[in-house]
């Protein structure tokens, strides 16, 4: 490629060389001033002179453009080379037609001016559309078609006098010449702007070169619009500028395309010289290398080359042959298979290399080699060896050992037949090739009859496009795993498991699948995920199950108006059912709850089992009315007699009802909610149903402020006891005392013990509580008993939930040791419904405590479901008469009965009776009267703490009760 090319496409960096040399400036200096004279002499001499030297440099770059075209891709030369050609014949008339030639007649100077205008503005838009079109690719007949017609149209448009005057003799240059001189500068000075945006397509001495060139050609236009005469002293300078402007152009491309090829060819002739030089050692390494490779496959190949001649002897032989024979190389050549095999192997090999050399065809063919534990099996090639002139030279062999790939084979063939699992092998149209006898087996079909199938027969759906999309998948992944059901020959569904794997064949992938019958395996899940999402005991879904029911009806109602009520249904009193009559029965009851809520819902409200006795219903209605309505049903029917294993039964339940999305727009939500209403109900006396209101929500937030208060309450020491004196009434002695927890909080305020006990039993903390009441009321009694107080019994009351614990004999042993109080001193108040619902439990409970000394009491007695057998089988050494007997007693005849009832029954067993909540003299006279035997309340004194007790006993001991507070 020339230098100008080199140049132009920036391919290689140029050496850094000045863009004039001295010599060159001081030439170009000493023409411009021979030119001066010239002028001086003859102004037209001058003229032509710089004209002809344009229109040879301008000839000279269309002949480097058109001859280089087809192997210079560079745009900006072909462009402005094809241009050159049409600018030098303007030139060219522009030159003939100056004033004074002569040449043609009837044409002023206006003609040469007008010619002049004409090629400069091809010229400079030539050289702007080529500095815009470097990136490009143009043809060049598509060129020089353009530019003949464009050039053409000028000429056109001059001679016949259509274009533009320029000059006018004794008035000088146009408007129109002026004008169009700045506008061929502006295009000059685009095409400066174009070349300069792409430099990197220019080495940097060419690109020098141009935009010099281009700027002299400015500079001319600027003096050729200040002359008046064509030949005056602007026209002369304007053409010194355009000589060096076309100087600098050919310095840029015919020195730099012409020139410097010849100097680069003659500075690498050493070059080249050198290089072949160094492509013959390079050849003459090459061939040794290549000898040397051929030397190592030979070597190295895993397979037993050899080479025999027509005599069958071996002419060449790999280093895999010497190890199989065990001998050097050597000791092979030359020998034939006698001299190196038994005879028995060695004729089989003759007899194979003779069918070579006589067919002169190659034979692919299994050979044994070897004998005993020593046989190796060789896959073998034979071919003839053949000279140039085509006469049988020999023979050679390549044999591959197939041993271990045989016996892996085999051993597949083995692990398929006998694998539990089937296989089937298919094509890809999904044609079943091969089978194991379990694909039999699971199928129901014979091997033959599988042959003729493809897989698509066997699935369930028959679906042949879902195979073919399987197995693409399998050709892009390599290998899947996923489920599917086949119809085997009977018509039975069977549940596999499809693993397969896609194997590149020659010709054809082939599919290797291995199918697991998975039937029993899928009816176990089935049944495992029923008992995830169910009630064992009822078959209703389970809690999990009714919320993700509740989450999609949401999800379906989405995008329209959705109402609904979620109800928490418990049952009332179920576990004196389950510890009356027994668990079984108590499981049979809540079947057919669950049967009698299925009916009366039916499908369209959804039903679940919580736990227990609880129930979760969905209510989908919108209107609270009808939700009230579906309430009392539920109610009603549940309170229908109900025959259980020979007992007939009543149930009733209590209901909190929490509405969506009014009370909450989730399942957690409402499930909240709907708990704390159902506990209002409750609370409200069972058997009956409530809706959620944000009073309910209130109350729980504060039990929950209040719960989590008590807790830290023992460890801040805000729990307090109080005591109230229990005195004897015949002899209005001090007999006891009643041990009262008391709640007061670090600001003062006094917590009811209504309000926090219930709490306490409900959360478990009753229990360590309970455990501090017991120890603190016996240290105060055992420090009273030191002080020398009046001998008394501590009555401490007992929450069912503490007298269940397995530890409760631990811990009263522990009070008592630990506060040295006699036993016979401590009574523990137990309630009549803790009796019943665990009878035998309680009654051993109950003997160890009598075991242990101290005494029982039956408190509230009267309101309980009172049993004159527990009280029979119980040790319980005292009742206590219920406040509300107590109170109206002297103003209600029946409640004066009753009491006297209690007192006569008590003292008939042999027990004690004491009545609770004695506030006036009268009462107290009319219990006495009854034989009533001890008494508290009011009358006598308040709860108080110790202090306050202390003083109260020393001043009813001196026969001054304090009043009442």
């Amino acid at each position: 490629m020339p230098s100008l090319a080199i140049a132009l496409e920036h391919h290689a960096p140029a050496d850094e060389t000045p863009v004039l040399s001295p010599a060159q400036l001081g030439g170009l200096i000493a023409v411009i001033a021979s030119l001066h004279l010239t002028a001086n002499y003859s102004f037209l001499l001058f003229h032509t002179l710089i004209e002809i030297f344009r229109i040879v440099v301008l000839g000279g770059i269309f002949v480097l453009a058109w001859h280089s075209r087809r192997w210079s891709a560079n745009n900006f030369l072909l462009i402005v080379g094809i241009s050159s050609i049409f600018v030098a014949a303007l030139v060219v008339l522009h030159t003939l037609s100056y004033k004074g030639l002569g040449l043609f007649p009837g044409y002023d100077a206006n003609l040469p001016t007008q010619l002049w205008i004409a090629f400069r503005y091809l010229e400079s838009a030539s050289f702007l559309f080529a500095a815009l079109s470097i990136r490009r690719s143009d043809s060049a007949h598509r060129l020089v078609a353009t530019y003949t017609l464009v050039t053409v149209t000028l000429g056109l448009a001059v001679f016949p006098g259509h274009f533009p005057d320029c000059f006018i003799e004794g008035q000088g240059l146009t408007d129109f010449k002026v004008t169009s001189e700045f506008v061929i500068i502006g295009l000059f000075a685009l095409s400066l702007v174009a070349l300069l945006a792409r430099r990197e397509h220019f080495e940097r001495s060419v690109l020098t070169l141009i935009v010099g060139a281009i700027l002299f050609a400015v500079l001319s236009e600027f003096a050729f619009t200040r002359y008046v005469g064509v030949f005056d002293y602007a026209n002369e300078v304007g053409h010194y500028l355009l000589l060096v402007s076309t100087y600098l152009l050919y310095r840029a491309m015919l020195v730099t395309g012409i020139a410097a090829p010849f100097d680069l060819l003659f500075r690498n002739l050493k070059q080249n010289e050198a290089e072949l030089e160094g492509k013959v050692v390079e050849r003459t390494r090459a061939l040794s290398e290549a000898q040397a490779l051929n030397t190592a496959f030979l070597d190295n190949s895993p397979s037993v080359i050899y080479l025999i001649d027509t005599r069958c002897r071996y002419t060449l032989a790999n280093a895999t042959f010497e190890r199989m024979v065990d001998r050097p190389r050597d000791q092979i050549l030359g020998c034939t298979a006698f001299d190196l095999w038994p005879a028995e192997i060695a004729e089989e090999l003759e007899r194979n290399n003779h069918k070579v050399l006589n067919s002169r065809t190659p034979h692919l063919m299994t050979e044994v080699v070897g004998a005993g534990t020593g046989t190796r099996l060789f896959e073998s090639v034979h071919f003839p060896l053949v000279d140039d002139n085509g006469t049988l030279v020999g023979a050679g062999g390549i044999a591959t050992d197939i041993t271990e790939h045989r016996l892996a084979d085999e051993r597949y063939r083995l692990m398929i037949h006998t694998s539990m699992d089937a296989f089937v092998l298919i094509d890809s149209e999904a044609r079943i090739l091969e089978v194991n006898d379990a694909a039999c087996t699971l199928t129901g079909y014979s091997r033959e009859q599988l042959l003729t199938l493809s897989v698509d027969a066997l699935k369930a759906e028959g679906d042949i496009q879902g195979v073919r999309n399987t197995l693409a998948r399998v050709r892009r992944e390599g290998a899947v795993r996923f489920d599917s059901v086949w119809r085997c020959r009977n018509g039975e569904l069977r549940d596999i498991e499809a693993s397969i794997k896609c194997l590149k064949h020659i010709v054809d992938p082939r599919y290797f699948c291995f199918i697991r019958d998975i039937t029993e395996r899928k009816r176990s899940e089935t049944h495992i995920d029923y008992l995830a999402h169910h009630d064992v005991l009822t078959g209703l879904p389970n809690k999990l199950l009714f919320q993700k029911t509740f989450e999609q009806r949401l999800g379906q109602a989405r995008d329209a108006p959705y109402e609904c009520a979620l109800a928490y249904l418990d049952l009332d009193n179920f576990k004196v059912v389950n510890d009356t009559l027994g668990h079984v029965l108590g499981d049979n009851l809540l079947r057919q709850v669950a049967g009698r809520l299925q009916g009366l819902l039916g499908e369209h409200h959804a039903l679940c089992r919580v736990s227990g006795d609880e129930f979760l219903l969905l209510c989908d209605f919108a209107d609270e009315a009808m939700v009230r309505s579906l309430a009392e049903q539920v109610l009603a029917a549940l309170a229908l007699p109900m025959n259980i294993d020979g007992h007939e039964l009543t149930g009733t339940a209590s209901l909190g009802l929490a509405m969506y999305p009014k009370d909450g727009k989730d399942f957690d939500t409402l499930y909240k909610k709907a708990d704390t209403a159902m506990f209002q109900a409750k609370a409200a006396g069972r058997n009956a149903f409530r809706f959620f209101d944000e009073a309910m929500h209130a109350e729980a937030l504060e039990r929950l402020g209040l719960l989590a208060e008590l807790r830290l309450a023992l460890e801040r020491d805000e729990l307090r006891l109080h005591y109230q004196p229990q005195v004897d009434l015949s002899t209005g002695a001090l007999i006891g005392a009643e041990a009262l927890l008391r709640w007061q909080r670090a600001d003062g305020q006094m917590i009811a013990p209504d309000r926090f006990i219930p709490l306490a039993e409900d959360s478990g903390l009753i229990v360590p509580i309970g455990a501090w009441v017991l120890r603190e009321a016996c240290r105060q009694a055992a420090d009273w008993q030191r002080q020398g107080l009046p001998p008394m019994v501590m009555a401490v009351n007992m929450s069912a939930v503490q007298f269940r614990r397995p530890d409760l004999l631990a811990t009263v042993a522990d009070a008592l040791a630990r506060s040295g109080l006699p036993a016979s001193c401590l009574e523990l108040e137990l309630t009549e419904s803790l009796l019943i619902d665990d009878s035998e439990l309680a009654l051993e409970t109950a003997r160890q405590l009598h075991a242990l000394g101290l005494h029982l009491s039956i408190d509230d007695f009267g309101t309980g479901y009172s049993s004159l057998s527990y009280l029979k089988r119980f040790a319980v050494d005292k009742l206590k008469i219920d406040q509300s007997f107590v109170r109206e007693m002297d103003r209600d005849a029946d409640n004066a009965t009753l009491v006297h009832t209690i007192v006569q029954m008590a003292h008939n067993l042999g027990l004690k009776t004491i009545a609770e909540g004695v506030e006036d003299a009268n009462v107290a006279a009319h219990l006495h009267r009854l034989e009533c035997d001890e008494a508290q309340g009011y009358h006598f004194a308040r709860p108080m703490p110790a202090d306050a007790f202390e003083a109260w006993v020393s001043a009813h001991a001196a026969g001054h009760p304090r009043p009442a507070r």
